[in-house]
């Protein structure tokens, strides 16, 4: 069943009414083709869940929910005493109708709603009006018809009731579950909710079950649907190959990246049974590869993965110690990645015969990871799943997971666990105004959407678990997004750089052939440029129209480019100064209204451009000096500061026209770049002091540390971090790090907070501690150089491992 069920009933039930114990006698009444069914006592219940379930609101705006509020708008004229349904068909291609059925009632309407009134096959229609509908109701042997659609209505007057079923299979669910409020589910298609939901009909393919009977939950940190799935054996039925497999514990969640888009498991005591199964489903002798039999015979439990860069398929091992298995044989190369060596298979592994179960996948790359037989077609799939592996950040980490888990059964002979990312982007074409009603769910609002089922006899156990972000789900995580392996060294980055159509990040790095690429959070190439020279300093982020569609901006030694996300050069730039260019491009928005001015810097003389690259002639600085770092522009009070040092150590502090705008008499030889803290420029020199410098007097002071040749410092305006190799020191906390060969460590402001992140190249782990000095949950991860952090919406880590960028969200 698709993980959408739960929120297409909610909205199916957005009715205000009440109802007692229901009578199955009505079930001869029930619409031809019914798609859901609701058995109803008290709606009250229903209405609670509306006002709790954070996702509703961000529903309203679909088609389909418009469509139901106003297809079952007739039912608030009702006040239900007795035995009820409620049904939701489909008319035409693709109408929905609502339709009730009851024996007693009291209605709020009376004759004046009556607008017309038809006799057909000898009992009166009423057609009724409400504020935004019309309705249609007759009585019929003692059964009060009420519908969105008068051919529903006259089908049921046609229809003799006597020794008619609607369904058999529906009947004899119904008679075994039905309860004040139980909802059935016709399971005939398993994607029709979600499609419906979006606004599609899809004919049914009447393979995956029969109904589902469900009982709804919401306890304030999760809605959860409980019943019963029924299928038959004598239907190819898809879910009656996992009847009586006899469901072991679930550990796929120790070995899924948290990034996944979608997880499936399916667990069982002895692969015999399962293959019985497979071969009475289709009904013919089942011809299983060698080596898959071997996996299936030695597991307990297989699995697929399936991520943004592709999908694998794992086999959970009953004991690592009786596994036996030479890999070498069975491979013509393997490689290292992580210190985990990925074979690649001389003859691919074949899962067409697990059909329908698996995807008709043949699969090449393998590696054993403890207790898991990862393999799939594509080395990336291997390599993400070993990365997140390593670094923690499997689904079995996350909290959001740890509370539901409580919820669930720890066995299952099938668990599917749905990314909200993954349901909010249909691999079918649905209407724009969808997809941006889609696009605008948080994942936030709920993590995923997981179903559970332990099937016996011609049934499934069935549990629906939707959490909510609750505070303990909303905790710090970080999982790798993606990786993107060069085959050239790199040579400058990797650089966060936001993506305004998406609203992820893309990263950029350029490699020793001086070619800068653009590649995607997953790794997905998007563009490469051959420039003419290295890059200085970072690559910025700038909107120089002022729409919200950022530029690439940096320069090398010999140009400064700007470019659009596409890779395309913008207006007059390149900008050529015709001089070597020594200091990495300083970027000024004086007034944060994207009014940018560009300082391009060679040798002694600095050369200021406007957004458009043009010269900026009110810009006039009289050398005095080689320029030893790139000038940076901080603002006291209203008065705006240029300020950089020169060979000649001397604190230059300009205005915006380049003269000075106070002469500091203290020499100042620097070895840090400049900061702004406090209204004070901070500085440290050469001889490991930590200077003040006072921009409006030019009075130097200087603060007693414990710095020496080993320390670094790093500011931003509201935090100072000091750093004396494993030992840093942020904002007076002191945190000491496991010994190791830490790089300088470095201090970003990202949504109005200050992160530091920091590398242990030894052991190559990152680690990102708040402005308090702790350390971030999930941390740290794999990376051995060239850290960088940024993000809006979510945030991003990019890091390097040699010649590999690995690209984490956080």
């Amino acid at each position: 069943m698709n993980k959408w069920i739960g929120l297409i009933l909610l909205l199916t039930l957005s009715i205000g009414c009440e109802t007692t114990t229901i009578d199955s006698s009505l079930i001869q009444s029930i619409p031809d083709h019914s798609k859901v069914v609701i058995a109803l006592s008290d709606l009250q219940d229903v209405e609670d869940l509306m006002q709790n379930n954070p996702l509703f609101n961000q529903l309203n705006d679909l088609s389909r929910v418009k469509e139901l509020k106003k297809a079952s708008s007739f039912l608030k004229k009702y006040d239900l005493k007795s035995q009820s349904f409620v049904a939701l068909s489909m008319e035409g291609k693709n109408q929905t109708t609502i339709t009730l059925l009851t024996d007693s009632y009291r209605t709020s309407s009376d004759s004046t709603s009556i607008v017309n009134k038809v006799t057909y096959n000898g009992i009166d229609i009423s057609e009724r009006s409400t504020e935004n509908a019309t309705f249609f109701t007759a009585d019929k042997n003692g059964t009060h018809i009420a519908s969105s659609s008068i051919l529903v209505v006259e089908s049921l007057i046609r229809r003799e009731l006597e020794n008619y079923v609607f369904d058999s299979a529906f009947a004899r669910l119904f008679e075994r579950t039905h309860n004040d409020l139980s909802i059935y589910i016709n399971a005939a298609d398993e994607e029709w909710l979600y499609q419906y939901l979006l606004g599609n009909n899809k004919v049914s393919a009447k393979n995956f079950a029969s109904w589902y009977q469900l009982e709804v939950d919401n306890d304030g940190q999760s809605i959860s649907f409980d019943g019963l799935l029924i299928y038959q054996d004598s239907l190819k039925q898809k879910q009656k190959i996992y009847n009586d497999l006899k469901a072991q514990p679930n550990q796929l969640d120790k070995i899924a990246p948290a990034s996944f888009n979608h997880l499936t498991s399916i667990t069982y005591a002895d692969h015999e049974v399962l293959k019985a199964n497979i071969a009475n489903y289709h009904a013919t002798k089942l011809q299983i590869p060698e080596l898959l039999n071997f996996f299936l015979k030695n597991s307990q439990e297989i699995s697929m993965i399936q991520l943004d860069s592709a999908s694998a398929t794992v086999f959970t091992i009953k004991s690592y110690e009786d596994f036996s298995v030479n890999l070498d044989s069975l491979s013509s190369e393997k490689v290292t990645y992580r210190d985990q060596e990925i074979y690649t298979l001389s003859n691919s592994l074949a899962l067409e015969s697990l059909n329908p179960l698996m995807s008709n996948q043949s699969l090449s790359k393998m590696v054993l990871i403890d207790n898991f037989v990862v393999l799939s077609s594509s080395i990336k799939a291997v390599e993400d799943i070993i990365a997140n592996y390593q670094n923690g950040t499997t689904l079995s980490n996350q909290n959001w997971w740890k509370e539901s888990r409580k919820k669930i059964s720890d066995s299952s002979t099938l668990l599917k666990i749905t990314s909200l990312a993954r349901l909010a982007t249909p691999n079918f074409k649905i209407d724009d105004q969808e997809a941006k009603v889609l696009n605008k769910i948080e994942d936030n609002t709920v993590r995923a959407i997981i179903s559970q089922y332990v099937h016996e006899d011609g049934y499934a156990f069935y549990r629906m678990e939707i959490p909510y972000a609750t505070t303990a789900a909303d905790q710090p995580l970080v999982a790798q997004m993606g990786s993107y392996k060069s085959e050239r060294n790199i040579i400058a980055g990797p650089f966060l750089f936001p993506n305004h159509v998406n609203n992820t990040f893309d990263v950029a790095f350029q490699t020793d052939d001086f070619t800068l690429t653009l590649v995607s959070e997953s790794g997905t190439e998007h563009w490469s440029k051959k420039l003419d020279a290295k890059i200085l300093g970072v690559v910025n982020a700038v909107d120089v129209y002022k729409n919200g569609r950022q530029q690439l901006l940096f320069s090398t030694t010999d140009k400064v480019y700007l470019l659009d996300r596409t890779g395309e050069d913008v207006d007059k730039f390149p900008f050529d100064p015709k001089k070597k260019i020594t200091q990495p491009l300083s970027v000024f928005d004086y007034d944060n209204n994207h009014d940018y001015r560009f300082v391009v810097t060679t040798g002694k003389n600095l050369t200021m451009l406007d957004a458009k690259g043009n010269l900026v002639k009110g810009f006039k600085y009289k050398a005095d000096g080689e320029i030893v770092n790139s000038p940076q522009h901080f603002r006291k009070g209203n008065k705006d500061y240029i300020a950089f040092t020169t060979d000649k150590n001397e604190l230059k502090l300009l205005s915006r026209t380049g003269g000075m705008r106070t002469n500091v008499k203290t020499k100042i030889e620097t070895r840090s770049p400049l900061y702004f803290n406090n209204n004070l420029i901070q500085l440290v020199s050469v001889d490991d002091k930590l200077l003040h410098v006072n921009p409006s007097t030019g009075k130097v002071t200087t603060t007693k540390t414990s710095l020496d040749a080993d320390s670094q410092v790093s500011f931003t305006s509201r935090s100072q971090l000091i750093q004396n190799k494993n030992v840093l020191q942020i904002n007076g906390n002191k945190t000491s790090l496991p010994y190791g060969s830490y790089l300088p460590a470095s201090i970003t402001r990202v949504n109005n907070k200050d992160y530091v992140s920091v590398i242990d190249t030894g052991e190559k782990k990152v680690y990102i501690l708040d402005n308090q000095g702790e350390i971030l949950p999930f941390l740290p991860v794999y990376g051995s150089e060239a850290a960088q952090i940024d993000g809006g919406k979510s945030r991003y880590l990019v890091t390097l491992d040699e010649n590999e960028v690995l690209i984490y969200k956080w």
